[in-house]
C-alpha cells in the first residue's frame, strides 16, 4: 500500500475521501469490499492503480489473505 496508494489516498488528497495511511482508513475499505474490488479490477470499483496495470499476484494474494483473516493490526 505504502509503494502504490499513499500517493493519491493519504491525508492530504483523500482521494475518492480514502486514507490509507492509518489502519483504521485500510481496515475500513478492506472490510467494506472496496480494497479487495479495487485492486482485483472487478467491475463496479475503480481499477487501482489508476492508469496501472494491476498489482502483481504476489501482492494480491497478501492483501486478500490480510482482509480474510478479518484485516487485524498486524
Amino acid at each position: 500500500l505504502d509503494l502504490h496508494c499513499i500517493g493519491c489516498h493519504n491525508s492530504t488528497t483523500k482521494n475518492g475521501n480514502v486514507d490509507l495511511t492509518t489502519y483504521s482508513g485500510v481496515q475500513t475499505v478492506a472490510l467494506n469490499g472496496m480494497l479487495s474490488g479495487t485492486i482485483n479490477f472487478q467491475t463496479g470499483y475503480p481499477q487501482m492503480p489508476p492508469g496501472s496495470q494491476k498489482l502483481n499476484d504476489c501482492n494480491i494474494t497478501q492483501i486478500m489473505k490480510w482482509i480474510n483473516a478479518g484485516a487485524p493490526n498486524n
